[in-house]
């Protein structure tokens, strides 16, 4: 207001000041001024500049007195918002509660038991901290309004605990699930909290909601861990520097006779490792608008591309396979990519697909059949939401170890080191838990048994875990009995060729799975040295007799090589003896242990006898002086169906020579190049020979 050439403020800034200069020079006699504890109450800039001219004005004289002393808060307080107070009650709920503190050893440190109890009477029915934390904390806050700041606040707190029954109020009471509560608090601390409260304490989904349950059912109803996180919210804000609360300030508040202090510290350990605004620094926990570790984490997670995913998967499968056991696969899921040779193939697969199993069994290529369709394993994958999880936060930490733009402290970087440590074992022991699904082949289909969880302390590859399952499961056979062969595959027959013996294991689903030829060869030899059967070659329409025993021999004699072809088989000893009895001339190996087994006999019954082509016009042949053919050059053309004929030739050939090369042209007639590589040149290179191109 304009008063002549000055204002009304001026004019009243000077009236202060005459007014103070003649009070201080009157003896007794004083002026009272009532100020403004705070900014907050003024209207405008230019309002907090006149005051500030006030206070420095009356500066020169004044003697401050404070209205309100601190020791006097907590009872104007209490009278402001309870008419009575039962002090007798009272008594007996503080006496309980402090000497409980006193045996838990919760008492604020530096306190003695009975000035806490003096104090906790005086606060009644809040706990000391309770005023505290608002009065001193949340006050210092240049914008809040101690007294009737504190008292807003408790008056909302009050009205939300009506019908609670409870015998007091701490500060785990202030339900920041009630909107009028909250939005008075978030005035002071910045909206961005509203968030903070939200994700970490009151949504459904919040890391403190779902850490409730998980205490144990004697506590589920009690919410301890919404009471812990509640007391760390009020202990997280100060106008000044202090803030957070210790692990015992939280057991104080959050604790009592039917939630004991020992469940706050596992409900901590909890919610440390949950929330995502959550800090912990000096033994302090606190709030705060910047995301924790493991916020940061769970965005990484959140971020983790489908292919990582899939790359690390893989990479965890190839470090827990030797390839010691079996040829293994791990990734490739189109039968093209897997061979159709002799080897024993693993096949780890990223998920059930049964279809494309037998997919695989049964194809080699579009329009090329699998032949060797006994030489599969699967291996897959049972339930992996766990195990994707522990993948996701290992990638996820490698992200955040990559980040150079992130802050962390030393304390998270030390915990971040420990779980980069502790994943990389756990996500080694998941594989081997989640792997454990195996399929084989089977007659029209296939055949599923489990893994099963490892044993502890076990120190085996996968595909070793597999090799001894399917063992001791006797799905696979590493060592076969003798007695087998001639029990299963020669009762209804006095004769087995070795190659349909050992291509029937390799090509019919259900047949047992041999770990390799070499497990045929043991049995048969054995077999042989026992008398069980005999061995032959054919020879045109004959049998050449390589071995038998009668089993009247003491002496052991060398077993002929097995070739495996398809004029090699096994007879049955009456067939051996029949044989050799029509030719006294050929014996076997009886007293002596000689082998005498030396001609080719008829077969009687075979309708034809043996016979071998004279050489031809464009043969060559070299004899030594003694007349024997060191070398024989044959040239020939090869009729359909003679085939089998000439291979009989090659056998008794090979008998006699150590070096046979065969040179074969094809003409008046084509074949594709892909036809090459399947038929012929895989063909070859599953027989092991070479192609001299």
């Amino acid at each position: 207001m304009k008063v002549e050439d000055t204002t009304l403020a001026e004019q009243t800034l000077a009236f202060m000041q005459e007014l103070s200069e003649e009070a201080s020079s009157i003896s007794g006699v004083c002026a009272l001024v009532t100020l403004q504890s705070s900014f907050i109450e003024q209207s405008s800039e230019a309002a907090e500049r006149l005051l500030s001219k006030l206070k420095k004005t009356l500066g020169r004289k004044e003697k401050v007195y404070a209205p309100v002393k601190d020791s006097e808060v907590t009872k104007i307080i209490r009278k402001r918002l309870f008419s009575t107070i039962d002090e007798r009650a009272a008594e007996a709920v503080v006496s309980n509660l402090v000497d409980y503190f006193a045996n838990q050893s919760m008492l604020p440190a530096g306190i003695e038991k009975s000035d806490y109890r003096t104090r906790f009477l005086d606060s009644y029915p809040f706990a000391p901290e309770v005023i505290d934390v608002l009065y001193h904390r949340w006050g210092s806050y240049p914008e809040f309004q101690r007294t009737r700041g504190v008292l807003r606040i408790l008056a909302l707190v009050i009205h939300s605990m009506l019908k609670s029954g409870n015998s007091y109020i701490s500060l785990a009471d202030f339900d920041l699930d009630n909107q009028e509560l909250r939005q008075e608090l978030i005035k002071f601390t910045g909206s961005e909290f509203n968030s903070v409260i939200a994700s970490d304490i009151t949504a459904d989904d919040s890391g403190t909601v779902r850490t409730n349950p998980e205490l144990g059912r004697a506590y589920q109803n009690l919410n301890i861990a919404t009471r812990a996180a509640q007391t760390i919210f009020m202990y997280s804000f100060s106008g000044g520097r202090e803030h957070g609360a210790t692990l015992t300030d939280i057991k104080r508040q959050a604790a009592a006779y039917d939630n004991p202090a020992e469940v706050i510290s596992d409900c901590l350990e909890r919610l440390k490792n949950r929330l995502f605004y959550l800090q912990n620094t000096d033994d302090k926990y606190f709030f705060s608008n910047k995301p924790n570790l493991n916020r940061i984490i769970h965005t990484k997670m959140e971020n983790v591309s489908s292919e990582s995913l899939k790359e690390l998967e893989e990479e965890l499968l190839k470090r827990n396979i030797s390839g010691k056991r079996f040829k293994t696969f791990v990734g490739e899921q189109s039968y093209k990519d897997i061979p159709d040779n002799y080897d024993l193939k693993l096949l780890v697969l990223d998920s059930v697909d049964k279809q494309m199993m037998m997919e695989i069994v049964n194809n080699r290529g579009n329009s090329t059949p699998r032949v060797n369709r006994n030489t599969i394993i699967f291996l897959c994958p049972g339930e992996k939401t766990n195990f994707e999880k522990q993948m996701k936060h290992k990638l996820a930490f490698d992200a955040i170890e990559r980040d150079e733009t992130l802050e962390l402290g030393e304390t998270d970087r030390r915990k971040l080191r420990e779980d980069m440590r502790k994943i990389s074992s756990e996500l080694d022991d998941g594989v081997h838990r989640v792997y454990r699904e195996i399929y084989i082949p089977i007659k029209n289909g296939l055949l599923p048994t489990d893994l099963g969880i490892p044993t502890y302390g076990e120190n085996k590859t996968l595909d070793e875990r597999v090799f001894d399952h399917l063992k001791s499961e006797q799905k696979l056979i590493d060592k076969l009995a003798p007695i087998v062969i001639q029990a299963k595959y020669m009762k209804d027959s006095d004769r087995l060729y070795t190659e349909q013996l050992w291509k029937s294991h390799l090509q019919t689903p259900g047949e047992p799975l041999l770990m390799n030829r070499g497990v045929l060869e043991e049995a048969i030899v054995e077999g042989l040295k026992n008398g069980l059967f005999g061995l032959a070659m054919e020879n045109g329409g004959g049998l050449k007799l390589m071995y038998f025993n009668d089993r009247k021999s003491a002496q052991d004699t060398t077993v002929p090589e097995l070739q495996f072809s398809s004029v090699e088989l096994l007879l049955a000893l009456a067939k051996c003896k029949e044989l050799a009895e029509k030719e006294p001339g050929i014996g076997y190996h009886g007293d002596s242990g000689e082998n005498t087994v030396n001609k080719v006999v008829k077969d009687p019954d075979s309708g034809t006898d043996p016979a071998i082509g004279k050489p031809g016009a464009d043969d060559e042949t070299t004899r030594s002086s003694s007349g024997a053919i060191e070398r024989l050059d044959l040239t020939f053309h090869l009729p359909k169906g003679k085939s089998s004929d000439v291979m009989r030739i090659v056998n008794y050939l090979h008998e006699k020579y150590q070096n046979i090369q065969l040179t074969i042209s094809a003409s008046e007639g084509s074949i594709t190049r892909q036809e090459y590589e399947n038929k012929i040149a895989e063909a070859f290179e599953q027989a092991g020979i070479e192609i001299n191109e």
